[in-house]
């Protein structure tokens, strides 16, 4: 991610200036575009491809923290009383230093004269692209406390889906580790000990025998250049996936995934169509709303697509056309949405959309799992008759020697 200076042009002919952070210079016109403005000219600040200094000191939010902000703030609006009192009041008595932070920050931006979504959007570690245009659209329809609602549904949504799906990956992930942590140990630790035994019987190793000596070998010999190599390769990676084409390669790559690339895509859209749903019931503009649900879908590869339905609505092409063009979004929800540009139902359709995929997502985990569990199994199976085999048939020709004999 890089900083940003820009200039651009609001649905006011107004002239506005500001920074903000984004992948390239299309990301960030598709970031303002989201919020109402045409960039005239940006310029980078940052290098791109490595986190600056700035925003590693940038606040930040846990999920539950937004939440909790959210409905605080809601509350604050509910009542009646002049916001920067509630603020006031919540910066001083809020336990939480996260919540108490935000509260301060967007304090001094209202004391100042800013609008609500103008300190939230100077914010994005705390405050998301969506999160600022839910505010902002508040603001300008006398609807805040209406989307305040809709942002504390879906966040609520957001966090019980993350947490169902860290519990459906848990014992896969357990039973990898346990599996990978058994391995090293075998071979580093438990055969190097029966080692001497078996090459002391004096008749020919076989096979199994061979291979699992030239492994331990390596792993005892080299178990440091392993991990090192490990560690290295996980942080080129990680850097790797900083820039905009290598984040392209690696989710482009991981899509291709048996299995797993599925699951990526069913989440991906489960909350794409989710966060489209909140927002244009909302009020806010369609192509405005597929344009930040584009933004909040995590895989790159798959946010590019849905970004070109922004654009094709813009255009005045049909959305379930540019929905089909994406290659994402199965046929049922098309077929709906085809309907719904006829009928006028999009609100109620995009709800059903994201109703669907919320369903098709722990079926799919189901389903990837229902692979995972057996192949695991079968690895397990494979290492174990490996050593079975490296350990009894080297006894089983000295005992057919000595018959021989």
């Amino acid at each position: 991610m890089g900083l940003f200076t820009y200039r651009a042009v609001d649905a006011n002919a107004a002239i506005r200036e500001g920074d903000l952070s984004a992948r390239d210079q299309d990301h960030l016109e598709r970031l303002l575009s989201s919020q109402g403005m045409t960039l005239i000219e940006a310029t980078e600040g940052g290098f791109r491809g490595f986190t600056r200094f700035d925003e590693l000191l940038q606040p930040r939010f846990k999920d539950k923290d937004l939440l909790d902000f959210t409905y605080l703030l809601k509350l604050i609006v509910a009542s009646g009383i002049p916001l920067l009192q509630g603020i006031n009041t919540l910066m001083k008595s809020n336990s939480n230093r996260n919540i108490g932070q935000a509260a301060k920050l967007v304090h001094q931006g209202i004391d100042s004269g800013l609008a609500l979504s103008d300190v939230m959007q100077n914010v994005p570690g705390m405050f998301p692209p969506y999160y600022v245009q839910m505010i902002r659209a508040g603001e300008a329809s006398g609807t805040l406390e209406g989307n305040l609602d809709f942002l504390v549904n879906y966040l609520t949504w957001h966090n019980d889906f993350k947490k169902s799906v860290r519990a459906s990956l848990t014992y896969p992930v357990t039973v990898l580790t346990v599996l990978c942590t058994l391995v090293f140990i075998i071979f580093t630790f438990v055969f190097p000990k029966m080692l001497k035994t078996l090459t002391g019987m004096g008749a020919e190793l076989p096979l199994p025998t061979k291979i699992m000596i030239g492994i331990s070998g390596f792993l005892r010999n080299y178990y440091l250049l392993v991990i090192v190599a490990l560690i290295a390769g996980y942080i080129a990676t990680m850097l790797f996936k900083r820039s905009p084409q290598g984040r392209r390669v690696i989710d482009g790559l991981l899509l291709k995934l048996p299995l797993i690339g599925m699951l990526i895509s069913k989440i991906n859209m489960s909350r794409y169509f989710k966060i489209v749903a909140t927002l244009h019931a909302s009020g806010i503009a369609a192509d405005t709303t597929f344009a930040i649900g584009a933004e909040v879908i995590g895989n790159s590869v798959i946010s590019g697509k849905m970004a070109s339905i922004a654009k094709a609505i813009v255009t005045g092409e049909s959305i379930s056309e540019a929905m089909r063009r994406t290659g994402f979004i199965q046929p049922l929800v098309i077929d709906m949405m085809t309907i719904a540009e006829k009928t006028g139902t999009m609100e109620i359709t995009l709800t059903r959309a994201s109703d669907v995929l919320d369903k098709e997502v722990p079926e799919t985990i189901k389903k990837v799992f229902a692979y995972v569990e057996p192949l695991t199994m079968i690895v397990l199976g494979g290492m174990v008759l490996l050593l079975l085999l490296a350990v009894f048939l080297p006894i089983y020709n000295t005992v057919g020697m000595v018959k021989i004999r």
